[in-house]
């Protein structure tokens, strides 16, 4: 993984940008974890910033009784270790709330988050076949084709022990 980023984490107030990153990655600013749909607009939101005060990373997360549920994690720019650096820091918040696992939803096609989440040392906990083609009928704007042209059909669940 990479080196440690020395961004500042804070509290995101203004989720504007944010917003607009998951309807351009996305379609849609609500994300569905097992059979429950977050709008990530609602929830808190961390975020890694550059010294100037660029955004490097963004993640939106919320708890489910002791489950925190890691709504998006998206990397503005990568390689550079804002993601892990804003990991960390959503286990250190869910863990102060209570938390004692992390669980993360991701798409067939996101290979590089399967990576990722794998590296950080998370598990596999769940395969939703076909969940995103039925998620559609309820956010038709899910993008139909993701990484390198590969078709959005199915939800993988991961998570990790805090």
């Amino acid at each position: 993984m990479s080196a440690p980023c020395a961004g500042i984490i804070r509290d995101v107030e203004d989720k504007s940008a944010f917003l607009a990153l998951m309807m351009a990655s996305w379609g849609s600013h609500s994300m569905m974890i097992g059979v429950h749909v977050y709008d990530c607009a609602e929830l808190d939101l961390l975020g890694v910033f550059a010294p100037d005060g660029e955004a490097m990373a963004y993640a939106s997360w919320t708890m489910r009784g002791d489950v925190a549920l890691l709504c998006a994690l998206h990397s503005v720019a990568p390689g550079q270790g804002a993601a892990i650096q804003l990991l960390d820091a959503v286990k250190a918040a869910a863990k102060a709330k209570g938390a004692v696992k992390l669980r993360a939803m991701l798409t067939n096609d996101n290979l590089p988050g399967l990576v990722f989440y794998q590296k950080c040392g998370f598990r596999f906990s769940g395969l939703y076949v076909e969940a995103i083609d039925a998620y559609r009928s309820v956010v038709p704007t899910i993008i139909k084709t993701g990484y390198q042209g590969l078709p959005v059909r199915d939800a993988l669940e991961l998570e990790i022990e805090l």
